[in-house]
């Protein structure tokens, strides 16, 4: 404890450094600016003066950091985000109440339109305060607080530059009073009150007034009232401790300080009696919920959301490189315009909320593109964002760099690239094959591309069976409509696996990639069954491109950005390109048509009212993961259902409860995943026109009168009611390597 001549030789000191400080602030200003000589001594005077030197003179002001706006493809907003410093909506003075600069000006700087950024008297009563103990505190005018509020936004997340822009500190101080010189000097008074109330925090999260005035009171700024614009300007003080959703009572009795101060005779900005009156009323919130975000999206488009963010951040057209995207991004103030559309989007939520629920064992998801362009029209799944019971931060639609999943395994839906590389290569589809089941193929040789491999061998371990157990002799359409597991195996040793796997490929059906970028697929002798992992966007891309008479096309999502300053960005090309011939892809939908129509089919039933349509069941072993993919002219979805971590040991998809309703028995593509796609695809296309597939050239119109696959082993059981067709030329088969013996692996 200091004696009591100690106190009096340390007050006596500190009268001097006021006598001193005064005395140079005399100086700076004949010399046009104002100084704030803080400290008990000349040395503190002089590095203060030498700081104040050294600084620039000019002042820039930054581009504040917005909300990014996510579009519909009809305008409609799907979601907005922001960053750290980005929930913040600026707007002009001409669109700010009155009342807002008002209150603000009584409350901060009420001799704000006399002073030239540096307010004399405030500075002066700081002084005193200073030297008598108080700190380094008061004085400061709006235009030193917007200095301040920049130099916090420059700081970014960098916590040292942090500290320094709010530090009660000589240097900030004198900082702070240039650059507040040089604002008054550049900006109108007008404009600084614009680009501070744009600029500064209120509190929970928000920035500028704009997004205030819809957080506290779900209005705009432009009508903000008179006890409104004081709440809001009472907060500007301490977000904290005015916070008035958490401490009413404290930003209750600072409101009614500013009304008082606006009632001030040398502002009337208020009479008396309007103050007394605004005081005598409830803060009267009507708060709007923090909306950031995908997990915020409209039309339970969360993950469609998510695609966008990361297709952004993943594509040169946004960005040259990935950290470059990552700043533009976060800067804000983004309009993305993209392919969902919001007829589409509800219908595929909707369809998907009604077969399976977020808590269920099983999930569901559902992509929706659009043949012949490669737009994602709509993208849902059964479980939410969130890290909730039956929520997940996975895009089950997607691949991992659209922080997705490596896919599940297609099951019959993958049973398509063998029947078109068979059509591809001149197979007749009309001949019937002998799918005996089981399947004894062992040391057969299929030739394949994969891993410098010419060819596999047939494992002698490797017998599957037809689902049923039975054999069968069919033709082509015949067995995609009753799914022939050992049709297509058969067919494998015609085409081999290279054919259906690069045709695949060509199809944007790859591993670990929406894209049709990934990693080669796998080639073993299940290949056609399905048993590679891919995602519910590929599979509905490569049945689009079926739709599109086999013109392939990347899916994507943007059409178009503009940024913060008005840059236009020109959004993902389409690309697309023919990888199939007409006539193949035709002919395959033909046969698929039956899936949803014949008697007895995997799918019969479950196809569109009053439409061509076509499509494929997929089931795996034990269920793992069922699907159906389909299409119209206009419109192809992928909808699978499964376990999300690919089943446990032992796990099978039969005699559970999903969406509320109990199945008994084995669950395929067709018992949930079909009617998901059925019910999808009818809102979705309700008033869309109707359009008929294009008939495939010599393949017969009318459907053959067998309404059953036949049992047994005689070809000519089959062959009734068939009218013979022309096949046209097209592709050799892939030939097969010189016999030898290998060690292929299934």
């Amino acid at each position: 404890m200091r004696t009591g001549n100690e106190q009096e030789a340390s007050h006596r000191w500190r009268q001097a450094g006021v006598f001193l400080g005064l005395s140079v602030l005399a100086g700076v200003l004949l010399a046009g600016f104002l100084l704030p000589l803080i400290g008990s001594t000349g040395l503190a005077v002089k590095a203060a003066s030498d700081h104040f030197e050294d600084l620039p003179d000019v002042f820039q002001a930054p581009t504040l950091p917005q909300r990014t706006e996510i579009l519909a493809s009809d305008g409609s907003t799907i979601a907005q985000t922001w960053g750290d410093y980005g929930n913040r909506i600026v707007v002009p003075m001409s669109e700010i109440s009155p009342n807002m600069p008002n209150a603000l000006v009584a409350i901060e700087d009420s001799r704000y339109f006399q002073h030239g950024g540096i307010d004399l008297t405030g500075t002066v009563r700081a002084f005193f305060n200073d030297a008598n103990g108080g700190g380094t505190q008061g004085g400061s005018t709006i235009a030193q607080q917007y200095v301040k509020n920049v130099l916090l936004l420059d700081a970014g997340t960098n916590r040292q530059a942090q500290q320094q822009a709010i530090a009660d500190t000589i240097a900030r101080k004198v900082t702070e009073l240039r650059y507040a010189v040089s604002v008054e000097r550049a900006m109108s008074k007008e404009q600084i009150l614009e680009n501070y109330l744009n600029l500064v925090y209120f509190g929970n999260g928000t920035y500028g007034v704009e997004a205030a005035a819809q957080r506290y009171f779900s209005t705009t700024a432009a009508k903000l009232t008179a006890p409104q614009a004081a709440l809001l300007a009472a907060i500007v003080n301490s977000p904290a401790y005015y916070d008035p959703l958490a401490h009413p009572q404290n930003a209750l009795a600072r409101r009614n300080v500013v009304l008082q101060k606006m009632a001030d005779p040398t502002l009337h900005y208020l009479t008396p009696a309007q103050a007394a009156a605004d005081e005598q009323t409830p803060l009267a919130l009507d708060p709007s919920p923090l909306s950031s975000g995908c997990i915020a999206a409209t039309a339970s488009a969360a993950f469609y959301c998510n695609y966008v963010y990361t297709t952004f951040l993943n594509d040169p057209e946004f960005g040259a490189t990935p950290a470059a995207r990552q700043a533009v991004w976060q800067q804000g103030g983004l309009k993305i315009t993209t392919t969902l559309d919001p007829t589409d989007q509800s219908a595929a939520a909707t369809a998907i909320s009604q077969h399976t629920y977020p808590t269920d064992k099983v999930a569901s998801a559902i992509v929706m593109i659009e043949p012949g362009t490669g737009r994602i029209k709509a993208m849902a799944q059964s479980r939410p964002m969130g890290n909730g019971k039956g929520q997940t931060f996975v895009n089950l639609s997607a691949d991992p760099r659209h922080n997705g999943t490596l896919g599940y395994q297609a099951g019959s839906s993958f049973k398509i690239f063998t029947g078109l590389a068979a059509l591809d290569q001149g197979i007749d589809p009309s001949l019937p094959i002998n799918a005996t089941s089981p399947l004894v193929l062992g040391g057969t040789r299929l030739a394949t591309c994969s891993d410098g491999q010419k060819s596999i061998t047939w494992p002698d371990s490797y017998q599957p069976t037809n689902d049923d157990k039975n054999s069968y002799v069919v033709p082509m359409d015949q067995a995609f409509w009753y799914s022939v597991n050992t049709y297509f195996l058969t067919l494998e040793t015609q085409t081999g696996l290279c054919a259906p796997a690069e045709l695949a490929q060509s199809m944007g059906v790859t591993k670990d990639d929406d894209l049709g970028q990934g990693k080669p697929l796998d080639q073993f002798a299940s290949f056609t069954l399905g048993t590679n992992q891919v995602t519910p966007v590929a599979m509905a891309a490569a049945y689009a491109t079926v739709a599109a008479q086999g013109m392939y096309c990347v899916p994507y999502v943007i059409t178009g950005a503009a940024d913060i300053d008005g840059k236009q960005y020109p959004g993902q090309r389409q690309q697309c390109k023919q990888v199939l011939d007409a006539n193949t892809a035709n002919e395959l939908t033909s046969m698929l048509q039956g899936v949803l129509t014949q008697q007895g089919a995997t799918a019969d039933g479950l196809g569109l009212a009053g439409r061509d349509s076509a499509g494929k069941t997929g089931t795996t072993d034990s269920s793992v993961a069922t699907w159906f993919d389909g299409y119209t002219p206009q419109l192809a979805a992928a909808v699978w259902t499964g376990f999300v971590d690919g089943g446990g040991k032992n796990e099978v998809m039969a005699d559970m409860s999903v969406g509320g309703q109990y199945y008994s028995g084995q669950i395929f593509g067709a018992t949930i995943s079909a009617p998901i796609w059925q019910q999808a695809m009818n809102a979705a296309l309700a008033d869309q026109p109707v359009l008929s597939f294009n008939a495939p050239t010599g393949f017969p119109t009318d459907q053959p009168t067998t309404d059953s696959p036949v049992v047994g082993n005689s070809p000519t059981a089959l062959g009734k009611g068939r009218t013979p067709i022309t096949v046209l030329p097209r592709k050799a088969p892939h030939p097969l390597p010189t016999p030898k013996k290998t060690g292929g692996k299934h």
